[in-house]
């Protein structure tokens, strides 16, 4: 059988018109199926199901007759009302609900194709049961069904209270997003990721909005604090780091520091490798330069020649604590950049990051009281959290393959199994922590 050209897409209003008036010239059905690049079958459906039924004809002076004995029929007296003639020519009472006679009067035009009454000559005359087709009426009961089908929930009882007893405590207790989940047992549920945001809008299972972190809405945005104007060295400017070749900017490390409250001593100073997506956390106990050249003079430690091959890049803000790239450089290959002033979104990979982290740390909590093992914790839940950017991937599976072996196990970073990642508050506790 050739290949129909229609595909499987819908049937549209002007389909729908075509077939109404092709009907009307007595077309075959496969004559529209051909006009149209449908299977007969297809044009079988949509014509039986969207028809409309118009019933009987009936006047307000005679009975309709309905049987096929009719015209030849001799029997009397099945009531009471009369003696004499015959019952299929009495006006008073309908013979064919008493007769045990009666066979009903089909057209053979509306039990088979083309299955409505559209074309006939004698449609004005027909006393059997009649059906039309018409466009607008098939486009409002096929636009209805199509609304229907996608009401509710499209899974068994069972199947939706195993998925949800699985979804719900990773999402209210560990901090996880759908994302996640739907990544870290993918194939395991019987709705995709879009489907169950739309049964999370609707309330379904318990869960609701606020239950997810990225739909909740955060605080407008304090005003900007003054600050001193820095100037950029020749050769370390944004413009300067988009003239090298990408594959060269592929290979850079974004670098960040994330504040508590203002009365904070401490800070994290984060790193995101870009290649890998692998967030690197700090603690600093000052927001200083010199406790960001003390992180580098380790990471130089603890690497050697490695180092270079790690960093070769450098992209930062124009924060205090990084305007000293001499220092941060330090006669290695390493080379500091700077974005333009107010343009977090040059550094955009590092900034989204912050995301994740700020589940665990929220705003306004302070980080005075953690230390160096906590941020190890943190860096471990994040970096094991798969995301579909990676193609389902955690950034701790790509580093194994990419980073050196010594940087994560001295800064004792742990991989997490997908359902032991937790982006809550409570792990920093020390008794909800997992390995």
């Amino acid at each position: 059988m050739p290949e129909i050209p229609g595909g499987y897409r819908h049937l549209t209003y002007d389909d729908r018109c075509e077939i109404q008036r092709m009907l009307g010239f007595s077309e075959s059905v496969s004559s529209i199926a051909r006009a149209l690049g449908r299977s007969v079958s297809s044009i079988t459906r949509e014509i039986v199901r969207n028809r409309r039924d118009d019933g009987y004809r009936s006047t307000p002076t005679s009975i309709v007759r309905l049987c096929t004995h009719f015209r030849t029929c001799e029997v009397k007296m099945l009531c009471r009302m009369c003696t004499t003639r015959r019952c299929a020519n009495c006006r008073q009472v309908r013979c064919t609900n008493i007769c045990p006679r009666f066979v009903a009067d089909v057209c053979e035009r509306t039990t088979g194709a083309p299955f409505v009454c559209n074309g006939c000559a004698s449609i004005n005359g027909c006393r059997r049961h009649r059906y039309r087709y018409d466009a607008t009426l098939a486009q409002r009961l096929s636009d209805s069904r199509l609304r229907e089908s996608r009401v509710g929930i499209d899974t068994t009882s069972e199947s939706f209270e195993a998925m949800i007893s699985t979804v719900k405590p990773l999402i209210t207790e560990r901090g996880q997003s759908i994302g996640h989940v739907w990544t870290a047992h993918k194939g395991e549920f019987p709705v995709s990721e879009r489907t169950f945001y739309r049964y999370v809008d609707a309330g379904f299972g318990g869960l609701k909005n606020l239950d997810l972190v990225a739909k909740c809405r955060y605080r407008p945005r304090k005003g900007k604090r003054p600050q001193e104007r820095f100037f950029v060295p020749e050769g370390h400017a944004y413009s300067d780091f988009c003239a090298l070749p990408e594959d060269e900017r592929l290979t850079a490390v974004e670098i960040d520091c994330v504040e508590g409250v203002r009365t904070d001593t401490k800070v994290f100073l984060t790193m995101l490798h870009k290649r890998t997506s692998f967030l690197f956390v700090f603690l600093l106990d000052e927001h200083t330069q010199a406790c960001v050249e003390e992180v580098f003079d380790a990471l130089g430690s603890l690497l050697g020649d490695g180092f270079d091959y790690t960093f070769p890049l450098v992209l930062t803000d124009r924060g205090h604590e990084f305007q000293n790239h001499v220092r941060i450089e330090r006669g290695r290959h390493t080379r500091v950049y700077y974005c333009d002033a107010g343009r977090a979104d040059q550094k955009g990979s590092i900034e989204n990051c912050h995301r994740l982290l700020r589940r665990i740390v929220p705003k306004g909590t302070s980080i005075d009281g953690l230390t160096r093992k906590h941020a190890a914790i943190i860096a471990s839940h994040v970096n094991s959290m798969p995301r579909p950017s990676l193609g389902g991937a955690s950034p701790f599976d790509l580093a194994r393959h990419v980073l050196p072996a010594e940087l994560l196990e001295g800064l004792g970073l742990e991989h997490l199994t997908p359902d032991n990642v937790m982006l809550r508050p409570s792990i920093l506790t020390g008794g909800e922590h997992r390995h």
